[in-house]
């Protein structure tokens, strides 16, 4: 099964959600064929000019060979960096995509 990553902040996440959260992720992505092998948690949205674990991530796809990111709709949102930026430096850099899924 091909690897795939799950992105989330926990600052849009009650603590009693996030174990419900993380199922869904996983859920999603055998769905779709992948084994998520792991999830990078931003605390809050950053000012920095790229959040910290989206460039962690990003870094992991290209390293692991990972093309598929899975997140909740929202999650790459209200940050510093607009969303489609975001989705575009995931692409060029990680060679990686986003399944949005609703929350």
């Amino acid at each position: 099964m091909p690897l795939a990553y799950g992105y989330l902040r926990t600052d849009l996440l009650s603590p009693q959600r996030l174990a419900e959260t993380v199922t869904r992720l996983m859920a999603a992505a055998i769905e779709h064929g992948h084994e998520l092998a792991t999830v990078f948690y931003e605390d809050s949205p950053q000012n920095a000019a790229l959040p910290e674990a989206f460039a962690e991530l990003t870094i992991e796809c290209r390293r692991s060979g990972a093309h598929t990111v899975y997140t909740f709709s929202g999650h790459l949102g209200g940050m510093a960096v607009p969303r489609i930026c975001l989705l575009d430096y995931l692409a060029a850099r990680g060679s990686a995509h986003v399944w949005e899924l609703s929350a």
